[in-house]
């Protein structure tokens, strides 16, 4: 009988610290799960946020633009481009387009005063000069469009010139 009641007792302390080691190994692996949940929206908060925790809302974005005066031109005129890029910068290539919304011509600033870097972060202005074959048939409205990729907002800033 006393044999008996050992037993009991070593098979109870048995099961018992069986428990105990379950109850850890859950607790570690909740734990190690929490850890990761975490990291995880750490790592994706720019996607979740919509970018809001990137970029403060005052900073300034790209621009692109051309002189009142030279919106409206003959073909053969030049234009002057200016861009100034946002807080990620833009792509160097500044693309024509006509309203079609086919590329026609590129310009880029030269590399002897940017290098040949294709991510541009300082202002600049480039000077481009248009065909004469760009004259506008009757059916068409002559609307040009000069767009450059702005990598903040991954899609390009345009502004438009006209041709008579």
């Amino acid at each position: 009988m006393f044999l008996i009641r050992i037993i009991k007792k070593k098979v109870y302390e048995l099961k018992k610290s069986k428990k105990s080691a379950k109850h850890k190994a859950n607790v570690f692996v909740i734990s190690i799960v929490a850890i990761l949940a975490i990291a995880l929206i750490g790592i994706n908060i720019d996607k979740i946020t919509g970018n809001a925790t990137n970029v403060p809302s005052f900073s300034q974005k790209t621009t692109i633009s051309i002189p009142l005066n030279e919106k409206f031109i003959n073909a053969g005129d030049y234009i002057h481009i200016s861009v100034t890029p946002g807080p990620k910068c833009i792509n160097r290539i500044v693309g024509v387009y006509d309203e079609s919304e086919i590329r026609r011509a590129t310009v880029q600033p030269s590399s002897a005063e940017f290098g040949s870097n294709k991510k541009l972060c300082n202002p600049f202005t480039v000077k481009f000069k248009t065909y004469g074959e760009w004259t506008p048939n009757e059916d068409e409205s002559g609307i040009f469009f000069v767009k450059v990729f702005d990598y903040e907002t991954e899609g390009f800033v345009t502004t438009t010139f006209t041709i008579r």
